[in-house]
């Protein structure tokens, strides 16, 4: 991910000087975004154990597709329950 490379920058950054102030709001955007990240990532962890404790393979292999598509920086539909027909 973009912001990463840009949190480390700024990171680094801020032990050598103090930031500027956009810098600081710069630090802030990029450390949200990867909090996203870090929650999209646990709530798929447990939604595909849930799925693998009530067998449903088809649910699961969906699950890692998702994981597989945040792990290739794609943002795919938000996380969630299975879809019901």
């Amino acid at each position: 991910m973009p912001y990463h490379a840009r949190m480390a920058e700024l990171w680094t950054l801020s032990k050598a000087r103090r930031l500027s102030d956009q810098e600081a709001i710069e630090l802030n955007h990029c450390m949200a975004a990867n909090a996203k990240l870090c929650w999209e990532y646990a709530q798929l962890q447990n939604l595909s154990y849930a799925a693998y404790a009530v067998g449903d393979m088809d649910w699961l292999h969906n699950i890692c597709a998702q994981i597989e598509a945040l792990d290739a920086g794609e943002t795919k539909k938000k996380p969630g329950p299975k879809a019901t027909d």
